[in-house]
């Protein structure tokens, strides 16, 4: 199944709106959120991409932590992480 960007960046969003409403946070939640700026914490990230990995049927390696960009230090928005899982799916 080839997956479009969009579609990454929908499921990714959907799940941390969930997140979202489960802590009864009233974070308004955007392709620009950064989830960990909203207190979602890297733990519970790790399990966002497990459950990335089994509704997009994709494997994520064990080494790669999608929300997380190593060169700059940074904590990527819903986005960005899914512009590097689009392209660690696709090279």
């Amino acid at each position: 199944m080839e997956l479009q960007l969009e579609n990454i960046e929908n499921q990714i969003k959907e799940i941390i709106e969930e997140i979202n409403a489960e802590t009864e946070s009233s974070a308004n939640i955007t392709a620009n959120t950064c989830p960990y700026d909203i207190g979602i914490t890297s733990q519970v990230l790790v399990s966002v991409m497990g459950t990335l990995e089994s509704i997009l049927e994709v494997e994520i390696p064990a080494n790669c932590y999608i929300f997380h960009d190593k060169k700059s230090n940074k904590q990527l928005s819903i986005k960005e992480a899914a512009l590097k899982l689009f392209t660690i799916i696709y090279n």
